[in-house]
């Protein structure tokens, strides 16, 4: 018999940090391109996992001693390899038993129609603006759940002032996976309350003053990510010589958009990013290893 207690179990033998389980019904009201029944109608719940992102990676972008493994094996390697096994060796397990396990993984350059921010860690992403419903009331694909909502609702955690996950013990250095499924698995209570404590430090550590009250500004953080600020280790004097606002955009005093962030993306080639369209991630991350920090010396997490 599938039980909620053997799934849980399985998902940390696999590899999984934390899990959760969430019941489907708490996404009434959620818009349908976001819908998890509308991925699977008889579903009955979600199935939520999270991977721990080592912090010496972040740590060693703050140092400028590396920057390439917290962006291939922090962001990629978990969500392109890792996640991928993981998530077809649960969906297996669930199978065998009869049930359905539909999985979901970040799909890292794709975003909802409607949706028009952008993904800092990706070279480029793609709004599905050309997109239709297959019929009325039908949502436009593809379906994408919202990571963050869905996280809260299994239990495992719950967006900060930055709007990063933010789960006990590991902080805001996870990634995440589901499985939406019609297995009758017990369900924990949604996330309640809050880690973040609202302290700022976030904000603080961005050199590209990318979060504010409503969270991150993510064409504002594009730009910033890649290295468009002093603190940047492989910044030279040539950077930005034509654009007479250098200076201002050296210290992140400028408010960059869709149009003007993808304008400037051509000049931010620091480090190579062509063989996997991943952006080296050049502001190290400093908001969330500002957040971690705090958590911890405040005894949060």
């Amino acid at each position: 018999m599938l039980t909620a207690q053997y799934i849980k179990e399985k998902a940390l033998e696999y590899g999984a940090d934390a899990v959760g389980i969430g019941d489907v019904r708490l996404f009434a009201g959620t818009m349908k391109q976001r819908d998890p029944l509308q991925i699977l109608p008889h579903a009955k719940c979600v199935v939520g996992c999270a991977f721990r992102v080592p912090r010496a990676l972040y740590e060693c972008m703050e140092k400028n001693t590396q920057f390439f493994n917290y962006t291939q094996l922090g962001v990629k390697f978990i969500d392109e390899d890792l996640a991928e096994i993981f998530l077809l060796k649960m969906a297996a397990l669930i199978e065998d038993e009869g049930y359905d396990a539909c999985v979901q993984r970040n799909i890292s350059n794709l975003k909802i129609k409607g949706d028009h921010t952008t993904n800092p860690e990706l070279l480029d992403t793609y709004e599905l603006v050309h997109a239709e419903a297959v019929a009325e009331g039908k949502p436009v694909p593809d379906v994408i759940m919202d990571f963050n909502q869905t996280a809260q609702i299994c239990g495992l955690g719950r967006a900060g002032m930055s709007g990063h996950l933010l789960v006990p013990e590991l902080g805001p250095f996870v990634r995440l996976v589901f499985i939406v499924t019609d297995a009758p698995l017990e369900c924990d209570k949604a996330f309640e309350g809050s880690i973040c404590d609202g302290c700022g430090e976030c904000e603080r550590a961005c050199p590209g003053h990318a979060i504010g009250p409503d969270g991150t500004d993510t064409w504002q953080c594009s730009v910033y990510y890649r290295g468009a600020h002093k603190s940047n280790p492989f910044m030279t004097d040539e950077f930005l010589k034509d654009e007479p606002d250098r200076e201002k955009i050296l210290n992140g005093d400028v408010r960059f958009d869709r149009e003007s962030a993808r304008r400037i993306f051509p000049k931010l080639d620091f480090l190579p990013s062509r063989p996997t369209r991943y952006a080296p991630c050049l502001c190290g991350r400093l908001c969330d290893l500002a957040c971690y920090r705090h958590l911890k010396k405040a005894k949060l997490i």
